[in-house]
């Protein structure tokens, strides 16, 4: 299995985040009993190429589990004696597994740091993927905190560049997690009572919970925005549910709670619209137009645009149908709003997806595949950019093949006809 262990991995860390919990186990299952038997530092790159950066929480939270028992069967010894860019990206990925927004990849990530902390080398190679000036970020700090929870008192030093004292760095902290804690053990059982009726096998279960959410918004918004990326780990799987009526339930509650969140729901817009927009395909229209509200109340409730543009531009390439043509659309009115402000983001963003457009068009503005005629939308958002960027926009275009700029100039013609 050596050979074929990289692509092998990648399938079952996929079926690891199917919407069937047996499909799940028994992925699971295979993928455990592979990464036991194969050469250990072959598995280990393996999780870590189409694991731990997956998008899927699930996904994430197994690649750790896996990747915790191959890295104790190596040793802290092996791991910290190779390359210093593999032992680099290495504590570099377990720091984002340790600040991960699942609870188990981030109990995983932290496990794997334990294993490497007795190292004498470990502080050096942790110094250099925190730098001094990250140190002053919140999540850094609360990582290094909950680290030294991990061990007896002693075992992990951490010191911090420029600075005298070891104990130093996590001085300013202090007085914030205490008071933290404190006052958080009311809100701790909230967001477990929360996680719970999200996580619920029964789907009526699961709409309790979809509606104990709006109540949390509506009486105490300052709570969910802090704890927004845990919240959404879980709400995220009710905005796909398999059943029809929390799927529905879930994306009008969404819609609702978006005004009230604003600003609040910025960690995880890019993730909101990801999986918003699959539902712009539904054949159910309550589950369709609950989504175009979703897309719709988003676009007006944050403050910066910018991210989403960013967003569904990304978007774009991932969906067909309908999907693609409604959020094309939304894409060339974000155009408008951001250009002025922010014109590069547009340009990074917005100018990909025409050229992807114009390359694959064929006939009168027929997309190969299951999007039908874009012809509308495209040039939509040729006048939307066309508006802005005046003809610097064919300046854009000159890098591009020469059917493209054809394409470009035929819609420029008919638009300033």
């Amino acid at each position: 299995m050596d050979q074929e262990v990289e692509e092998i991995a990648r399938v079952l860390l996929h079926k690891t985040g199917d919407s069937s919990e047996f499909i799940q186990k028994a992925a699971d299952r295979s993928l455990g009993i592979m990464v036991g038997s194969v050469t250990p530092t072959r598995a280990m790159a393996a999780l870590m190429a189409s694991g731990v950066n997956h998008r899927n929480p699930p996904v994430r939270k197994c690649a750790a589990e896996h990747l915790l028992t191959v890295m104790e069967q190596i040793g802290a010894e092996k791991l910290l004696s190779g390359t210093r860019d593999n032992t680099e990206l290495l504590v570099q990925t377990l720091l984002k597994l340790a600040q991960d927004c699942n609870q188990d990849a981030r109990f995983y990530g932290r496990k794997m740091l334990n294993v490497l902390m007795p190292h004498p080398k470990f502080d050096g190679y942790l110094k250099q993927s925190l730098p001094s000036h990250d140190l002053k970020r919140p999540e850094s700090v609360f990582v290094i905190v909950i680290l030294k929870t991990l061990l007896p008192k002693g075992d992990f030093e951490f010191f911090c560049p420029n600075t005298r004292s070891r104990s130093d760095t996590l001085a300013p902290a202090q007085p914030v997690v205490r008071r933290s804690s404190l006052r958080s053990v009311e809100a701790m059982e909230q967001l477990k009572e929360l996680n719970k009726l999200l996580m619920a096998k029964d789907f009526q279960t699961r709409m309790e919970g979809v509606t104990l959410l709006v109540e949390h918004c509506r009486n105490n918004p300052q709570l969910v925005s802090a704890n927004i990326i845990q919240i959404f780990d879980a709400f995220a799987l009710r905005l796909q549910d398999s059943n029809k009526k929390v799927n529905q339930h879930a994306l009008e509650s969404a819609a609702s709670i978006i005004p009230i969140l604003k600003d609040g729901l910025h960690p995880v817009v890019v993730s909101m619209v990801t999986v918003v927009t699959d539902n712009l395909n539904s054949k159910n229209s309550g589950i369709y137009t609950a989504a175009v509200r979703v897309i719709m109340n988003v676009s007006l409730s944050l403050s910066d645009n910018a991210l989403l543009l960013q967003a569904f531009a990304s978007r774009v390439h991932f969906i067909s149908g309908r999907a693609m043509q409604d959020i094309t659309e939304h894409l060339s009115a974000l155009v408008s709003s951001v250009y002025s402000r922010k014109p590069q983001a547009v340009e990074r963003h917005t100018l990909p997806v025409l050229w992807y457009f114009l390359n694959n068009m064929i006939g009168n503005g027929v997309l190969p595949g299951r999007s039908g005629n874009v012809r509308t939308v495209v040039c939509k958002l040729v006048k939307s950019l066309y508006k802005e960027m005046g003809r610097s926009l064919e300046d854009h275009a000159s890098s591009q093949p020469q059917h493209v700029i054809k394409s470009l100039r035929d819609l420029l013609d008919m638009e300033l006809q």
